[in-house]
């Protein structure tokens, strides 16, 4: 209420200059990076083609065959569809770095 309750008599032309300026960075910290396993379920299909194009040496393992694989399908996306896609990665990477985080807190804290 206290805010409400000020005098009709301030000047309009009154300016009011921040002593500190805060960016979201000194607030926020930048996310780093985390790297950690894990799995994406397939049916047998799948799983038998990714094999095959192993045997053809089309990459060294499965992890490079499906990075490989990712990258052409984005190259392949419009600029603003990559964008959108990269704001969305962005956001999952941030999910994780704060769920590791937030694991490393709890065990610290045992």
């Amino acid at each position: 209420m206290a805010l409400l309750q000020h005098k009709n008599d301030l000047s309009k032309n009154l300016k009011v200059k921040a002593a500190h300026l805060v960016s979201r960075d000194d607030i926020v910290p930048k996310t780093q990076s985390v790297t950690f396993t894990r799995n994406l379920r397939v049916d047998n299909h799948i799983t038998n083609q990714v094999a095959a194009l192993l045997d053809l040496g089309i990459a060294d393992n499965t992890k490079a065959l499906i990075s490989d694989l990712v990258q052409t399908r984005i190259s392949h996306l419009t600029p603003e569809d990559q964008n959108r896609l990269q704001k969305i990665i962005n956001s999952l990477e941030m999910k994780d770095f704060y769920t590791v985080q937030s694991k490393n807190n709890r065990r610290s804290n045992k």
